[in-house]
């Protein structure tokens, strides 16, 4: 669901005034409008909480996340990407996007990049080669998930093996577009 600059409509609500003066307080910071504030808010639901919710997504802190990831077994952890990249987009895609196509394959990691705080997700595209870079600063093993995760999905949901280039801190996964596979 894309809900970038569409045709708007005002709409009234109550809110406490601590509420309001707690989202003025935090416009002003952002150097926004309070409207702008509580339109991205809005926005997030509607792209992620809604869905996140439904899926069990938990919110840990980075450090938190970083610290299961070290104290975890790599060869455990590789597993359960490859477990979890073959189910689990296949099951979120189908839930938001009502198809398993690239389009909606690429939405999936976009709003996961975007929302999770879990990595910085950029897409090029040149011709019908594409592009996934995606940086994060939870180290090796988090790049290894990544990996496995995405190419079993990829796998799996698309038909499409891409290649990888892994560091500490990014994966890069390249391949050729296919035509679409529904599910």
């Amino acid at each position: 669901m894309s809900l970038g600059k569409k045709k708007t409509v005002l709409r009234s609500i109550r809110i406490s005034q601590e509420l309001d003066e707690l989202l003025q307080k935090d416009a002003k910071n952002k150097r926004i409008s309070v409207n702008a504030l509580i339109s991205t808010m809005m926005t997030k639901y509607a792209e992620w909480d809604r869905f996140a919710d439904k899926f069990g997504y938990v919110t840990l802190t980075t450090e938190a996340f970083k610290t299961i990831l070290e104290i975890t077994d790599e060869k455990k952890l590789s597993e359960l990407a490859k477990v979890m990249g073959a189910r689990l987009p296949k099951e979120v895609m189908l839930f938001w996007f009502k198809k398993t196509d690239l389009e909606a394959f690429l939405s999936y990691v976009a709003l996961y990049g975007k929302y999770s705080g879990l990595l910085e997700y950029e897409l090029e595209k040149e011709g019908d080669r594409i592009t996934i870079t995606a940086h994060h600063e939870l180290g090796e093993k988090w790049s290894t998930f990544l990996k496995i995760f995405i190419g079993e999905a990829m796998k799996d949901t698309l038909g499409i093996i891409p290649e990888f280039e892994v560091s500490k801190s990014s994966i890069v996964a390249r391949f050729t577009e296919r035509p679409n596979v529904e599910g």
